[in-house]
């Protein structure tokens, strides 16, 4: 009789130490799902900002008559955008992947406007910071 109790608390005792792993290998899990939801979205909003601020500095650089460097400040955010807009797209996001699109198309229009000396190259970086929200 003591062999069958023992046999029966030790089947107990692994029977929970199963259950317990498995609450916590499904809760781990969902919590690493939403830290890298975080994480994408604070990588997104960085990336925002870094594409911001490249515009920012090609609007700065053409007032001060330095097309050179704007047209290269313009290629950068372009290079950030793109590389957001594939990420969007291997997320299977392409709507707001489509979106950039319109950002790119004022960006390629200001690096050729900057590079050709041209100072309307403003209003193009200025509606691809439009483009992309800011």
């Amino acid at each position: 009789m003591n062999r069958w109790l023992s046999l029966k608390s030790i089947g107990a005792l692994i029977l929970a130490l199963v259950v317990a792993f498995g609450v916590g290998w499904l809760a781990g899990g969902t919590g690493r799902a939403a830290i890298e939801q975080q994480l994408a979205a604070s990588e997104e909003r960085a990336n925002f900002a870094q594409a911001r601020a490249l515009i920012g500095d090609g609007r700065v650089s053409l007032f001060l008559v330095n097309f050179g460097d704007a047209s290269r400040r313009f290629e950068e955010a372009r290079g950030v955008v793109e590389r957001m807009q594939t990420k969007l797209r291997e997320l299977g996001q392409a709507e707001r992947a489509g979106r950039l699109e319109i950002a790119l198309s004022h960006l390629r229009d200001a690096q050729r406007l900057a590079a050709s000396l041209d100072s309307s190259a403003q209003g193009a970086a200025a509606e691809a910071l439009r483009a992309l929200g800011s």
